[in-house]
């Protein structure tokens, strides 16, 4: 993720974490991931996921690369948060899930693949994996200086697959908005191993 981008989250993490709300296709990864399992979160923002995802009987591995966001989740989840960089990702055959909402996005299109990479050795067993993206055809910054690796739905998925033989790969779309208020197009993408 660019110190840009980071630098942006730290600044403005009370007022991005105050207006966050629980991702409505939460529920749609969990019920693929292992009852009770073990799901590492990448980019928990506020924490409201993650506090959702310990409520409904999981356990949380919840990270942010910010350390003013991973401060307001561990009040938020009430469990520590680690600040962690996705190229940090070293963890191998320990998590039933990988949650990465909206977080991803930030992740420049050159190192991506190793990501995913790490990503799909993070995982154990027939672990599942769920990101979502911004659509769009090239990489840039927004109006509020974020980075965003901006993805076709074909290119993204020719991104998961280079990356890791996954069992299965889908990729889904809708309309929706982000933290800038402005209309997006977003793509999820869920990977089982």
């Amino acid at each position: 993720m660019a110190d840009q981008t980071i630098d942006f989250y730290d600044q403005n993490a009370l007022v991005y974490s105050a207006g966050s709300t629980v991702n409505n296709r939460l529920a749609a990864f969990l019920k693929l991931v292992t009852p009770g399992g073990l799901v590492l979160e990448l980019g928990t923002g506020s924490g409201r996921d993650a506090r959702a995802m310990i409520d409904a009987g999981f356990q949380v591995d919840p990270t942010d690369a910010s350390t003013e966001l991973a401060a307001i989740a561990e009040g938020h989840i009430g469990q520590p948060v680690r600040h962690m960089r996705f190229q940090e990702l070293a963890a191998r055959d320990e998590y039933d899930g990988v949650y990465a909402s909206a977080s991803l996005l930030h992740a420049p299109r050159g190192e991506l693949i190793e990501i995913i990479t790490r990503i799909y050795n993070s995982l154990r067993g027939r672990g599942v994996t769920w990101a979502s993206f911004k659509s769009g055809v090239a990489e840039g910054f927004d109006a509020l200086g974020r980075y965003y690796n901006y993805f076709g739905a074909d290119e993204l998925a020719l991104y998961w697959q280079a990356a890791a033989p996954w069992s299965t790969l889908e990729i889904e779309s809708w309309h929706g908005s982000g933290y800038d208020g402005q209309p997006t197009s977003w793509l999820g993408v869920t990977a089982i191993r």
